[in-house]
């Protein structure tokens, strides 16, 4: 899960510069036209602003409800492998003691007993295989999810454009921030309402 947070926090920076690129472009061609510069001194604070991106992940509900379905799958089939794992070890134990104890009829039906077990590893191991590749499908299922439904919000959330750019902090990304700038509380409430509304 670590992993999956992980990776969604480094997609979610990454779309949020993407998005922020898109913007400024589209912000520059309406200003190329207009050649309006902003005076700083003359405005109560920049059209910039910055969202918490661990904070957003926290409190941001489409997203917690992704990241909890995902869990309960994972473990769910983690159960199920780990059972069947603890089935094959008892075969195997219960194998090695038969083989001890000369417990076989012949070697015909030892070496039949090892097939089944070994069919049974292989089969264990290709439904692991299987269950990974599963997972990791959900997994770019869910960030694709969580992608559209941020980018699609923040559109939303900026419309009318009351900023020209919107950072996204995660860790030390961004060395030093005024909490004027800070959204993340008003992008939450927005995201959430807009999820509930879905």
């Amino acid at each position: 899960m670590k992993q999956t947070k992980r990776a969604i926090n480094g997609i979610f920076a990454f779309l949020m510069i993407t998005f922020l690129f898109v913007q400024c472009k589209d912000q520059a061609t309406k200003e190329a036209g207009e050649a309006n510069v902003i005076n700083t001194t003359d405005a109560e604070h920049l059209p910039l602003a910055y969202v918490e991106v661990d904070s957003l992940l926290t409190h941001f509900e489409f997203y917690n409800r992704l990241a909890s379905n995902y869990e309960d799958k994972v473990s769910k089939h983690n159960s199920s492998l780990n059972t069947g794992y603890q089935k094959l070890q008892n075969e195997v134990i219960n194998f090695q003691q038969k083989a001890q104890n000369n417990a076989f009829l012949s070697q015909e039906r030892m070496l039949q007993e090892q097939n089944r077990i070994q069919r049974m590893k292989d089969d264990l191991d290709k439904q692991a295989t299987q269950v990974e590749q599963e997972l990791a499908l959900d997994n770019q299922l869910i960030q694709q999810q969580f992608s559209d439904s941020l980018i699609l919000g923040m559109k939303e959330f900026n419309t009318p454009q009351k900023y020209h750019m919107i950072f996204a902090k995660s860790g030390n990304s961004i060395l030093y921030a005024d909490p004027q700038y800070n959204i993340t509380g008003q992008v939450v409430e927005f995201l959430n309402k807009r999820f509930k509304a879905e």
